[in-house]
């Protein structure tokens, strides 16, 4: 008993480690790697005893072991994969913004990934986070865990979901992003174009030096008016990365 106890928790414990280091919270580099191990061992000790019935029996060699092991990471990797395409929504928002706005060229470090990310595109991508976990997505997120141990294991049959599971969520997560950030790129239009009849009613004014600033501005300043849209938005690409995770489960 004993034995297939800790058989179950080192299951959940690869499947969970995997999920984290995949999903938008907890995988970021910036995390330090105590809370991360710490929070693993925390949710593999509390639902292991919940679950055990679902593991399945004990491998009886090591290959058997070893194909375990990779199923429950490749499962967690999954759903923490499934939950960062849904936040990168607004990472995608931000770099349309600093394209029309004109903050392209300006980069900053992105703490979740450690790579060079543009302004606003970190300014949405840690905005999105934060209303990742207003609306509880980390819950939603522990939620599809045990979801994934209830609906079975994975198989051949799966990938057909998989694949038009994650086409689907990758298409709506670029759609998202582009329905954020659509106020700020009509509004661009409109001053692009009335920085071009400026240009052409009054040749001798530097337009290429007063625009920019007046562009930065006005993006912006309609960013802010337009922040509200971005809650709801998220809200539905996390709802859709939910519903991929239940189709490829089930």
């Amino acid at each position: 008993m004993n034995e297939a106890l800790f058989f179950a928790f080192f299951m959940v414990f690869i499947r969970c480690s995997a999920l984290l280091l995949s999903s938008p919270m907890f995988g970021a580099q910036s995390t330090p790697l105590f809370v991360r191990i710490f929070t693993t061992l925390c949710i593999a000790g509390a639902l292991t005893v919940a679950i055990q019935p679902n593991i399945g029996p004990m491998p009886t060699n090591f290959y058997e072991f070893g194909v375990r092991a990779l199923h429950e990471a490749l499962a967690g990797l999954l759903i923490g994969s499934f939950a960062s395409l849904a936040l990168q929504a607004a990472q995608i928002a931000g770099g349309m913004l600093d394209l029309q706005v004109g903050l392209a060229s300006s980069q900053v470090l992105n703490p979740l990934n450690g790579v060079p990310v543009t302004l606003i595109a970190q300014f949405k991508t840690m905005l999105g986070l934060m209303i990742y976990i207003s609306v509880d997505g980390h819950h939603a997120l522990i939620g599809s865990l045990v979801m994934s141990y209830q609906a079975g294991p994975l198989g051949y049959e799966s990938l057909p979901a998989l694949r038009d599971s994650a086409v689907s969520l990758i298409e709506q997560s670029c759609l998202i992003g582009l329905q954020i950030a659509a106020p700020v790129i009509a509004v661009s239009l409109v001053v692009d174009a009335g920085l071009g009849l400026i240009n052409r009613a009054v040749p001798q004014m530097p337009v290429m030096l007063v625009g920019a600033p007046v562009k930065i501005g006005v993006g912006l300043a309609m960013m802010a008016i337009a922040l509200p849209a971005m809650s709801g938005g998220m809200n539905q690409a996390m709802d859709l990365a939910t519903q991929s995770i239940r189709r490829v489960m089930h």
